[in-house]
């Protein structure tokens, strides 16, 4: 069995982090057995989170590299796929981890309406037994926002305005719409690996109690919602 060690189960959510369901999604759908452990950015090979240590011990990091590396051990999902299936999944993986990501990001963190809701929520996972004393939690929050407020200047998406990168998402979550349609999955009648993808940020967008125009969007959309529950019903039931 493997150790996924993820960020926070906070705010009924799987992980917080994306790329932590994202990975754990594709465990399930190749029969992987693994459970979670807390996750330390100081100790993760790529200095981020989620990172495993595999039945042998050895320590990886980045979820694309680790289900790469999980794949070939345990068995592709994307076999039998065309060249053209295997191009337009990776092309959709790129819109919704290089793009969607980032906005989601942006409006948890930057965004004064989201911050409300994950401030209280990292200091709850600051005040863990592992972290520090409870009168720091706020000012190591502050600066952790600052931290990640500083990568998203440095991307970009955080020089726009709220309404900017609401529209920016909106425009991914049609696009994913119009691509994923009745499904059932992103290529047809199978999950694959992007399904593990795309269905943790869609998950993540859906569920997580940050309201923003994005998320209105999503939830209008059946195709979409139906993915998501469909993908809930299947590897997480009990969320």
């Amino acid at each position: 069995m493997i150790t996924i060690h993820q960020f926070s189960p906070s705010l009924g959510m799987i992980d917080l982090s994306p790329f932590v369901v994202k990975l754990a999604t594709w465990c399930r759908m190749a029969g992987v057995e693994f459970r979670f452990a807390p996750g330390d950015p100081r100790k993760a090979p790529k200095g981020k989170i989620p990172y495993i240590i595999d039945e042998d011990g050895s320590v990886l990091g980045d979820s694309s590299l680790i289900i790469r590396h999980l794949s070939k051990k345990h068995g592709d999902l994307d076999a039998g796929l065309s060249p053209r299936d295997r191009a337009l999944g990776r092309a959709i993986q790129s819109m919704v981890e290089e793009h969607m990501y980032f906005t989601t990001l942006y409006l948890r963190w930057q965004d004064e309406r989201g911050w409300t809701v994950m401030a209280p929520a990292l200091k709850q996972l600051l005040s863990g037994p592992a972290g520090p004393p409870a009168f720091l939690a706020g000012p190591i929050s502050g600066l952790v926002r600052g931290k990640v407020k500083k990568s998203l200047q440095g991307q970009g998406t955080g020089r726009h305005t709220v309404a900017e990168v609401e529209a920016l998402g909106i425009e991914i979550v049609e696009s994913l719409n119009e691509l994923i349609g009745a499904g059932p999955w992103v290529l047809g009648d199978a999950p694959r690996t992007i399904d593990a993808t795309a269905w943790a940020f869609l998950y993540s967008l859906h569920d997580a109690p940050f309201d923003n125009a994005v998320r209105t969007r999503l939830k209008a959309l059946p195709d979409l919602v139906a993915y998501v529950e469909r993908g809930r019903a299947r590897y997480w039931p009990s969320t």
